[in-house]
């Protein structure tokens, strides 16, 4: 962040200042890892209170504390003090306030799966031309989306930003800090079903991304998904499509896939990435089709994307001693899922193979269906089962239709404790499961017996 005067910060905000008008270097949410310049934002949530680590902020080094309601400060002689109504409105009324100082092309990238691999595509493609700001991480919501424009100066051309959701209402308003002109959907498949209810709902989530476009911008979007198809009437922008049918604008041919990478034909130019996967195909042509209509073409991007590592967490295959890996814990729905599943089937077929798989959350009516569904396509392409958590009984009884390989433990600390009796020498191992049941757990645990 290029320094700003918590005054001007006050001003920006509708806030009131007292104490020192320091300089803020830069934004944080969190008195954990608060750098000494910045300002401490008090976020308020159903769980917590920011206000409470006000004072730890302050002497970690905060050159101001943005607060709401009735604070006991006592830092007026160190940090400025900046009070407002609603911290999280100002913070995101500071960061819209902070991204119109530049003027970088911005481009939004939402669907229910490949956001975080399309992003990274696109930014590596691009960063061949540009001078490329990406959102780090998961921080693609509410709070990461100001953070992440708060990472913004004047040298950069492209802003490249990852968009998450879990209700309507939310893209429609990320899209209003970021303003993007180009916007990626990758696909509208069952996740959040909890809060969104159904396909259609969660294409309308997704479409308020294409509402946000400019008439001059561009949707980048998958032709084959009929639930996003739906949704195009709603954009002013003009139109790619990608995928695998005829009328899509960026079409893969002769597709290869294999454990250590993939191999496609686009447009006449040969594509090979690191990342396995059918679905990675798709992620591809969309990062593809977004490059080439800034400036990078075909060629080059390829070139730029056959060294790119993949995402940690993602299909990370991980040789471990006597095992191999395949690391994709960092999240998990029904299409996920499927497509993981597809991967470790893909494997050598001289090895077990094993799938460690544990709940798909915010699913709502639908999850002891969908798990069951997964168990069956688990049983299809592994040698062994194992099913982790409440729902994961589910998945152990829809493995257990089709043969009796099949396992299931209520929590991590209960298969990791026999793991050394379940794994044999050359196993194949997928790990996955939905983010807040750390599957980096197991992951280590099995890195641990090697």
């Amino acid at each position: 962040m290029e320094g700003m005067h918590l005054s001007e910060i006050a001003r920006a905000v509708g806030g009131n200042l007292s104490g020192p008008d320091g300089l803020a270097q830069g934004v944080s949410i969190d008195s954990r890892t608060i750098k000494p310049g910045e300002l401490f934002v008090a976020i308020k949530g159903p769980n917590f209170d920011g206000q409470g680590f006000a004072a730890q902020a302050v002497r970690s080094g905060a050159s101001g504390v943005m607060a709401s309601g009735n604070i006991d400060w006592k830092g007026e002689k160190e940090s400025g003090l900046i009070k407002v109504s609603d911290t999280l409105r100002a913070l995101k009324e500071l960061a819209y306030f902070y991204r119109k100082k530049y003027h970088p092309k911005m481009i939004g990238i939402t669907g229910t799966n490949g956001k975080t691999s399309v992003k990274e595509m696109t930014a590596a493609i691009l960063s061949a031309r540009y001078q490329v700001l990406k959102n780090q991480g998961n921080l693609n919501n509410q709070y990461g989306i100001p953070l992440s424009l708060f990472k913004l100066t004047g040298e950069h051309q492209i802003g490249v930003m990852e968009l998450g959701m879990s209700a309507l209402g939310e893209i429609a308003d990320l899209c209003r800090l970021v303003e993007p002109e180009v916007g990626i959907i990758t696909n509208v498949g069952e996740g959040h079903t909890l809060y969104l209810k159904d396909l259609p709902t969660v294409g309308r989530a997704k479409g308020e991304l294409l509402e946000a476009l400019p008439k001059g911008g561009l949707a980048v979007v998958n032709g084959d998904d009929a639930n996003l198809m739906s949704q195009t009437a709603r954009t002013r922008a003009k139109i790619i499509k990608f995928g695998l049918g005829d009328d899509c604008h960026y079409r893969a041919e002769q597709i290869t896939c294999r454990p250590e990478g993939t191999c496609f034909i686009v447009n006449g130019q040969q594509v090979i990435i690191r990342q396995p996967g059918l679905h990675n195909v798709y992620n591809c042509l969309a990062a593809l089709a977004a490059g080439e209509a800034l400036g990078v073409d075909v060629k080059s991007a390829a070139e730029r994307l056959a060294g790119q590592e993949p995402t940690p967490m993602r299909l990370e295959i991980i040789p471990a001693g006597r095992f191999t890996i395949i690391n994709d814990a960092y999240n998990a729905n029904p299409p996920s899922m499927r497509a993981a599943l597809k991967v470790l089937g893909s494997m050598d077929a001289s090895r077990r193979k094993v799938a460690i798989l544990g709940e798909m959350l915010e699913l709502g009516e639908i999850e002891k269906p969908r798990h069951h569904d997964i168990g069956v396509l688990a049983a299809e392409n592994s040698d062994l089962v194992v099913a982790v958590g409440p729902l994961g009984e589910h998945i152990h009884l829809g493995a257990s239709g089709l043969k009796n390989n099949s396992r299931h433990y209520q929590d991590n600390a209960a298969l990791i404790a026999e793991l050394g009796t379940i794994l044999k020498k050359g196993d194949v191992i997928l790990v996955k499961a939905s983010r807040s049941r750390h599957f980096e757990e197991i992951v280590n645990a099995i890195k641990g017996l090697s």
